[in-house]
């Protein structure tokens, strides 16, 4: 899924320009959590694949407190998205 936010601005507020389907509007609280749960899913496979093994060659603990945090913040982006789909939009 391809995020693109695209707003204009009227009377000092953002409104979505148009409501095309291969993009997401990052409007409301559910798919703001969305947006921000797939990211934080992407940063930790990013850095499990490119950054972890030069990280722990260098420092075992470091690395093992990049990991903790990263699964933290996926694991809060997740409980919120789920939150916010029951009604929280």
């Amino acid at each position: 899924m391809n995020i693109i936010i695209r707003n204009e601005v009227v009377n000092n507020k953002a409104h979505p320009v148009n409501q095309d389907d291969d993009i997401l509007y990052i409007n409301k609280a559910h798919k703001t959590a969305e947006c921000a749960n797939k990211y934080a899913h992407e940063l930790r496979a990013e850095f499990t694949q490119l950054l972890m093994p030069a990280i722990t060659r260098t420092d075992v603990k470091v690395a093992g407190r990049f990991t903790s945090l990263l699964n933290e913040l996926c694991f809060m982006t997740k409980m919120t998205m789920e939150n916010t789909s029951k009604g929280g939009q």
